[in-house]
This record gives C-alpha cells, structure tokens and sequence, in this order.
C-alpha cells in the first residue's frame, strides 16, 4: 500500500495540567470509511513508534510501517472491511523524522519564538486519548469498531475503554497492562535521569545548542536491554572477549562497539526532552487513577477486551495481563487473555504479528465468549 502522511490541528488543546497549547498532529489513514462511519479501527502506536504502521510512502523505501503484518487487505486488521487511523503520539519521540508531526518540548511556543522545553506541559495516555477524540471527530466519527496497541499503544486502546466505554466495541492490547509494573518504571526512571544527568540536558532548554546525546544514547540502550528476551542478546552480541581489553582500561570488547551502532541508529531522529516526556507518561500510566481501585475502573469497560501478551516480556510481564483479564470477568464484562512464546520478549508484539494474528482477526470479526 502506498501511504500519504495528513496533518490534523488544533488552535486550542487544555492538558489535564490545565495548560493549553495548539496541537499538530500527524496521521496515517488505510482503507475506505463506508458511508455508516462505522467501520474504524484506531491504532495507538508504541513508545518510540510512529503513526507510520503499515505501507509505504514509495516504492524505494526500505522497509513498510511497523505492524504492516497486520494491517492490509485480507489481513488481521482488513483495509478491505476497515477503515484505520493512526496517529502521532503528543512529544512523539521521533521529533527529528521528517515524516513525523507532533507537538512536544522541542515545538516553537507561539507566545516567546522559542522552543518550549521543560515549559511544556507534561502529558498522559488521557491526553492522548482526547486528542485522538478531536482527530476522529474531524474526520466525521464518532464511534470506533475497535481501538488497538501494542506497548504504550495499548495502553492508550484500555484508557479509551475507560474514558469512554460507549465509543467502542472491542479494545485490544498488545504486550501491554492497565497499569505500567513498577519494575518497568523503575527502568524508565533509569532512562530520564541518564538524560538529566548529561550536563548538555542543561534543564531541558538545550535547542540551539549541543545536545544530551551521550545521555540519550544511554537512556535508549537502557530501554533496548530490556526489550527482548536475554537469549536474543547472546545471539545477536556474539563477539568474542578480545585480549586487549585485558590490558587496557579503556579497550572495549566487540559487543560493547555493537551495541554503540545499535543505538546510535535508533536514536539518531530522536529528541531527548520528547524521550524524556514519553517516558514519564508510561511511567505513570494508571486506568484506575482518579478511582477508588481499578476494579471501579475496569466496571467502567463496555468493549469486548482482548488482552495479548507474551510469556517472554520482561517490560510488561503476562501475569499483570492474566489477572486484568480476570478482574474484568470477575465483574461480568466480556473479555480473554491470549499469550504465546517467542524470545524476542516484548518487542515480538511488534516483530512477531503472525504468532497473534488469527486472536486479533477473531476478536474484531465478532465478540467474545
């Protein structure tokens, strides 16, 4: 499928903070809305993704979006039956690709000519939520036959069961929770600060000068070492101990220079304060925040719900997956758990579609028991 990238605005846009601020947005559509404008399917994508996740843009580009495996014409996700949107995350962290729209830290604040920085208002899956709202409300919907994720994505797929449980009829998330483990946060945390303690960081308002890159490079390797499971890493960083490093401080083993590409190369389009902010959302990411527990929260959820997860992920554990599922049976809604194997551990809720395929088909095409 060949992709064209739209652009949705909005003048005004109140944080949960109380902040308002213009908000651009980029998005991708796939398919045809039929004339009921009924048949969408919103996907939310994950945490260093972008609205790119399927086709391409031409025919020369090296790779197809993201979840390409499942979105397309007699696919999981059918561009046949459905008409799909996705779109670029708040502080999106890939500020420096040119086929990304967001507004974040590193947007020019109309009020001073200047890069917002830390002035930016902090945002949460809520605010993600309802600026997909407005997005789908100015394409003429108002209802949405399935919101679907991965990682953060589906974080962001349960908070729309929640915010507003009459607007869609199946929520499905991938390698995802309700409420971000500790243990992951703990490791977000890791990340924030290894940006904040680059002195480049400089409070956040470093544009137009050198920025936190070493901080940055170390904050992605932070997230990249846990993405996977540890068997990928012995595979994929097989170099051998060379004998220099035993007689020099400063020599470094072949698998540490791997390890400095691998980063290098994803984190060459990113922003560290839009990283940063994105970070801080999934830390804290809580559907039961603002109840008195998550099971008053979860009774709120009217969509069938599909929890996906896999028994590999360290990020996102399967159990915490398990007992939502069960929470959500408990008070009578209708809702399944599905988990599969694979040693890429998280990041196979990306790689490794054709594992959940078939769950994700039978989910959308009718509800579940």
């Amino acid at each position: 499928m060949l992709i064209a990238k739209k652009v949705f605005l909005t003048k005004e846009y109140t944080f949960g903070s109380g902040k308002t601020v213009p908000i651009e947005a980029g998005y991708e559509t796939y398919g045809t809305l039929n004339a009921d404008r009924d048949n969408v399917i919103l996907v939310c994508h994950y945490f260093s993704a972008t609205s790119h996740a399927a086709g391409v843009y031409t025919d020369k580009d090296a790779a197809p979006g993201w979840w390409d495996g499942l979105i397309g014409p007699g696919k999981a996700l059918d561009t046949n039956r459905y008409f799909i949107v996705c779109m670029d995350n708040l502080c999106n962290v890939q500020w420096k690709n040119p086929m990304v729209t967001t507004t974040g830290p590193a947007s020019v604040n109309r009020e001073t000519g200047r890069p917002y920085g830390m002035e930016f208002p902090p945002f949460s899956c809520r605010d993600v939520v309802e600026v997909q709202k407005q997005l789908l409300e100015s394409l003429g919907i108002s209802r949405l036959h399935a919101v679907v994720g991965p990682s953060l994505g589906g974080m962001i797929a349960l908070q729309w069961a929640v915010s507003y449980p009459d607007l869609l009829e199946h929520c499905i998330g991938v390698i995802t929770n309700a409420k971000n483990p500790a243990i992951t946060s703990f490791q977000l945390q890791h990340a924030v600060r290894a940006i904040q303690l680059d002195p480049n960081w400089r409070g956040g308002m470093y544009y137009g000068r050198r920025e936190p890159e070493e901080g940055l490079r170390m904050a992605a390797q932070m997230m990249y070492t846990g993405a996977f499971q540890p068997d990928f890493y012995e595979e994929q960083f097989q170099g051998r101990i060379e004998q220099d490093v035993y007689y020099s401080s400063l020599a470094r083993a072949s698998f540490e220079k791997q390890m400095d590409e691998v980063i290098q190369n994803n984190a060459r389009l990113v922003d560290a304060n839009h990283w940063l902010y994105t970070c801080r959302a999934t830390m804290y990411q809580d559907v039961s925040r603002g109840f008195p527990s998550m099971e008053a929260a979860l009774a709120r959820i009217q969509a069938d719900v599909l929890l996906i997860s896999c028994e590999q992920d360290v990020l996102q554990p399967a159990h915490y997956s398990r007992k939502t599922v069960e929470q959500l049976r408990a008070l009578g809604k209708r809702a399944e758990f599905y988990s599969f194997s694979s040693p890429n551990g998280h990041m196979a809720g990306v790689l490794d579609t054709h594992l959940f395929e078939e769950e994700i088909r039978r989910c959308i095409s009718r509800q579940l028991a």
